[in-house]
């Protein structure tokens, strides 16, 4: 038998009987070495180790952190600041919400903690306006996805740790179609409330004193992302030694500033960013021997081959690319997508041409849609959680937030300037 097929067929019997993915992932590559009669384990563990030491995946235990200590004084300040941008608009909550999901994204990174932050504070009361479970569910959800696309992203330091591009390039790339993702996302928003009679009359009136105090109180949060792009763009720092200072700026906001965590708080914190960091981690390290036996088994070569023996049109094969992207997404966790594919497509992508920037913007907002849909939809899944909700509850209004993210990612995929204008621009 075919090595590689040894490798994928212990892959999906592994996923099929619901073992950890990073198990799955490490099970596929230990076979393949025992097959092939590798004499030691020393080369898994040294591919693991290599995996894990990146310095660019040093960043990301430092990003969960201060995305963790941000609940702590940063998230109220930043929804009323959103409250207050959006009050006048139909569907004034709906419409905060979005805009706070974006805010948060923009300072944490984590779609699932930007949906857990938010939806904690705001879920119950959209839904006591007479927004359906399904709209209220879809805008936490797909709130949460838009970390996915704005900077500093989680999955785009992945990606960019994964194929070696700029950290840097990605977060900018990422500042259009989020922008984009954000105002569609709203105008739905607005239109279903204007047609369902949501929030009619509840126009909140700021005078101007209160307007400044609002605008002041959100500022020190909202330098989160400038301290990070700024930062990274400028040169100043690495993404590692940027995410070192975010993670101390939060600190200091939550227990100096706003004075709102507690010791126990603090732990409850580290803890939570500890586990989190320590599966993302493991799975990295899990799938770098995946990866590089992708390499030297030709993999990409024969999968590009086999994809032009039917077609030779270039979109043709993108498009097949971002139809897999999807239906993975709606099956596994995003960053196990971007690890176990991106080994796989990306030396296929370089050679069709495509740039890698564009194609990684495009490759997280394929998955952000997949993120948010059906069975496994873990942002869909977080915001059901919060409202003591099942997933089935929430269709068919939840199609409509699926459908607006999907829009989105066709025009990221078919219109390159949306995210690399800004790249040029500022290169």
């Amino acid at each position: 038998m075919d090595p590689v097929v040894i490798i994928f067929v212990v892959l999906a019997l592994c996923l099929i009987l619901g073992i950890p993915v990073a198990f799955c992932i490490g099970l596929s590559a230990i076979s393949f070495l025992l097959y092939q009669g590798y004499p030691s384990p020393m080369v898994m563990v040294q591919r693991m180790v290599d995996g894990a030491k990146s310095y660019t995946m040093m960043a990301l235990p430092m990003f969960i952190f201060a995305g963790a200590l941000m609940a702590y004084g940063s998230t109220p300040r930043l929804m009323k600041l959103a409250n207050m941008l959006v009050s006048r608009v139909p569907g004034g909550l709906g419409a905060a919400t979005l805009v706070t999901c974006g805010f948060f994204g923009a300072v944490s990174g984590s779609g699932v903690a930007s949906t857990a932050a938010i939806g904690g504070i705001v879920g119950k009361e959209m839904l006591k306006q007479k927004y359906s479970m399904g709209i209220t569910a879809g805008i936490l959800a797909g709130g949460g996805v838009m970390a996915t696309l704005i900077p500093p992203s989680l999955v785009m330091v992945i990606y960019a740790g994964c194929t070696g591009v700029s950290v840097g390039d990605m977060f900018i790339a990422g500042v259009g179609p989020g922008i984009f993702i954000i105002l569609l996302l709203i105008l739905m928003n607005c239109v279903i409330a204007k047609r369902r009679g949501i929030g009619s009359g509840e126009v909140a009136v700021y005078t101007t004193a209160e307007k400044i105090k609002i605008v002041a109180d959100a500022l020190l949060p909202l330098f989160m992302p400038v301290i990070i792009i700024g930062g990274v763009l400028s040169g100043i720092l690495t993404p590692t030694e940027a995410s070192v200072i975010a993670a101390a700026y939060a600190l200091l906001l939550a227990v100096f500033v706003y004075k709102e965590m507690t010791f126990k708080d603090f732990l409850d914190a580290t803890s939570e960013s500890v586990i989190t960091s320590a599966i993302i981690l493991f799975i990295i390290s899990s799938a770098t021997p995946f990866g590089w036996l992708m390499a030297t088994q030709n993999v990409p070569q024969m999968f590009t081959q086999a994809l032009l023996s039917l077609t030779t049109n270039p979109y043709m094969i993108l498009l097949v690319f971002f139809c897999l992207l999807w239906v993975l997404g709606c099956f596994m966790e995003t960053i196990c997508i971007i690890i176990l594919v991106t080994p796989i497509l990306f030396p296929i992508v370089v050679s069709m041409g495509m740039d890698p920037i564009h194609f990684g913007v495009a490759m997280m907002a394929n998955l952000a849609v997949g993120g948010i849909t059906p069975p496994l939809s873990v942002g869909l899944f977080t915001a059901c959680r919060i409202l003591n909700c099942k997933v089935e509850d929430t269709f068919p209004d939840v199609l409509y937030i699926i459908g607006i993210i999907t829009i989105v990612a066709a025009v990221t995929f078919i219109f390159p300037d949306l995210s690399m204008y800004l790249v040029e621009v500022l290169k």
